[in-house]
C-alpha cells in the first residue's frame, strides 16, 4: 500500500501545499531549508496537525479528509514517530520507554517488557535497559526512540532528523544501523534530513520542499545530475544557472553569459562543478571558452580543498587545492581570473 498526501494547511507564516506519494517499503527523504514545512508535513501525516484542504490516504483508508471529511486519530493511524530530540520520558528507564506504547495498547506488563527487551537488543542496547534517558548518549537515546516506534509495528514510520542530535563519532554507526532497520521495516518510511549525506545514504528517493512546495523529487542520481533550484544545487555541491540558450550561448538570468558545447535553444538550466572552475592571477591563455574576472567574496576551508565564493555577473563557487591556494595567495575582495571549459558545463531544459 502507498501513502498519498495531497493537502494544504496554514501554520503561522507557513503555507504548506504538497502532493507526495510514498510506496510500501520505500524510504523517502524530505529535505529543504529551515522553515520549509518538513516537520509540519510529518505532523500532518501523524495526525498531530489537521489539514485545511485535500486529504491524506493510506491505501484505501482516508487518514485525514480535511475539515468536512474523515479523520483518524493519531493513536489509530499505525504511525511510528521518531522525533529529533527523542522525547523520551525522563523518569522511565530505556526498557519502560520502549514498552510504554505497548502498555497503552493493553498488552500485559510482562509481555510488554519482554517485547521491549527484545527491541532494545535489536538496536544494541540490551545492557542499557535499566538506564534513564539522562544516562544515555545522544546516539543511545535515539536508538531507544527508534525501538519505541518500531515496537508498535507501525504501518508508517516517520523520522524527524534522527541523526541531528548525534555527535560526529556516533553518526556513521547510527546511520548504518538506521539503514539496516529501515531495510527490515515493511511499511512506508519518511525521513526528514538536514544533511545531504544522511539523505543520500539512507533514502530510495528524495523530495525537496521549499517554502511549503515540492520543487523537485526523484532518485539520488536524478537530484545530483539535474538540480532545479539554488538550494538543491548547493545541497549536491554544484553551481546552477538559469537562462536562455541560443547558438551555444546561455544568457544567464541577472546578467552574464556562458559559452557551452550544447547547442539546444530555449529556457535552460546549466550546472558547473566547483572543481571545474579554474582560477588565475592573470588572464589565462589556452582553450577555455569562458574567461572573465570576478571578485573573491569568501574563502571556506573544506576537507582537502578550499571553496572560493566569487561575485560578479556569474556568481559561483570554485574548489581549489591547498597548493593552488598557496600559489594564488587569495584574499577577500581580491579580483581573480576565472576560466571554465564549455565541455564542463551541463545544460538541460528548464
Amino acid at each position: 500500500m502507498s501513502l498519498v498526501a495531497s493537502f494544504g494547511l496554514a501554520r503561522g507564516t507557513l503555507s504548506l501545499d504538497v502532493e507526495l506519494a510514498v510506496r510500501q517499503r520505500e524510504t523517502l527523504a524530505l529535505v529543504g531549508p529551515n522553515g520549509a514545512g518538513k516537520t509540519s508535513f510529518l505532523l500532518a501525516v501523524a495526525g498531530l496537525l489537521p489539514v485545511d484542504r485535500g486529504s491524506i490516504r493510506f491505501g484505501d483508508q482516508v487518514l485525514d479528509g480535511g475539515p468536512a471529511g474523515a479523520f483518524v486519530p493519531p493513536e489509530r493511524r499505525g504511525v511510528g514517530f521518531v522525533f529529533q530530540d527523542h522525547l523520551l520520558f525522563p523518569h522511565l528507564t530505556a526498557l519502560d520507554n520502549v514498552g510504554f506504547g505497548l502498555r497503552r495498547r493493553g498488552l500485559p506488563r510482562a509481555e510488554a517488557r519482554e517485547a521491549a527487551r527484545d527491541w532494545l537488543a535489536r538496536v544494541g542496547l540490551a545492557e542499557q535497559a535499566a538506564s534513564l534517558p539522562g544516562e544515555l548518549s545522544g546516539g543511545q537515546a535515539q536508538r531507544v526512540a527508534l525501538a519505541r516506534a518500531l515496537a508498535l509495528e507501525p504501518r508508517i514510520l516517520l523520522l524527524d532528523e534522527p541523526l541531528a542530535a548525534v555527535d560526529a563519532s556516533s553518526r556513521l554507526e547510527l546511520r548504518r544501523d538506521l539503514l539496516r532497520h529501515l531495510h527490515d521495516f515493511d511499511g512506508v518510511r519518511i525521513l526528514v534530513a538536514h544533511a545531504s549525506v544522511d539523505a543520500f545514504a539512507i533514502a530510495d528517493r528524495i523530495a525537496v520542499l521549499e517554502a511549503g512546495r515540492i520543487v523537485q523529487q526523484g532518485s539520488v542520481a536524478d537530484i545530483c545530475r539535474q538540480p532545479r533550484t539554488r538550494y538543491v544545487a548547493d545541497l549536491v555541491g554544484l553551481n546552477l544557472f538559469r537562462g536562455d540558450a541560443a547558438d551555444g550561448v546561455v544568457s544567464v538570468d541577472g546578467g552574464g553569459r556562458l559559452l557551452v558545447a550544447d547547442v539546444r535553444a530555449g529556457p535552460v538550466l546549466a550546472t558547473v562543478h566547483p572543481r571545474s572552475v579554474a582560477l588565475f592571477r592573470a588572464r589565462p591563455d589556452g582553450s577555455p571558452r569562458n574567461v572573465f574576472e570576478a571578485p573573491v567574496l569568501a574563502l571556506e576551508p573544506a576537507m582537502d580543498s578550499l571553496r572560493v565564493r566569487l561575485g560578479g555577473p556569474l556568481p559561483l563557487v570554485a574548489e581549489i587545492t591547498p597548493a593552488a591556494r598557496a600559489d594564488l595567495q587569495l584574499a577577500i575582495d581580491q579580483r581573480v581570473w576565472v576560466a571554465i571549459k564549455a565541455t564542463e558545463i551541463t545544460v538541460w531544459p528548464a
